[in-house]
């Protein structure tokens, strides 16, 4: 239960961090509500949501991958390398970093899938 609980606290970390951005470029830009068509804040809100997209679905994996009583170190790797490639596509999304968001994007996917396959077979092989 450890790396679940790490992933969610990091998780959301990164969430809350990507949500004061939105709220720091709103109020340097001035725009209360909706994106006001500016393409920074466009992109903070954007950013904001794609994480939120995929780690709060991704949690709900992780919490099963801890029932199937997977080893440590591959929770290990599922807990920690998800939420760094979450920050690796965040930071490419804002900093408009295209190829390393195709990487990090990716890998996110390579992540779920293989997250929900080991949970599929775990339980099959039970």
């Amino acid at each position: 239960m450890g790396f679940f609980s790490l992933h969610a606290a990091l998780g959301v970390l990164l969430i809350t961090a990507l949500a004061m951005n939105v709220s720091r470029v709103r109020i340097k830009e001035r725009i209360g509500n909706g994106d006001g068509g500016n393409p920074l804040l466009k992109k903070a809100i954007r950013t904001h949501m794609n994480a939120i997209e995929h780690i709060v679905p991704f949690s709900v994996v992780l919490f099963a991958l801890t029932q199937v009583q997977l080893s440590t170190r591959y929770l290990a790797i599922f807990s920690i390398g998800f939420i760094f490639v979450r920050f690796l596509h965040s930071y490419s999304m804002l900093w408009s970093r295209f190829k390393l968001r195709q990487v990090a994007a990716g890998f996110t996917y390579l992540f779920e899938i293989v997250g929900c396959f080991t949970v599929l077979f775990k339980l099959a092989t039970a």
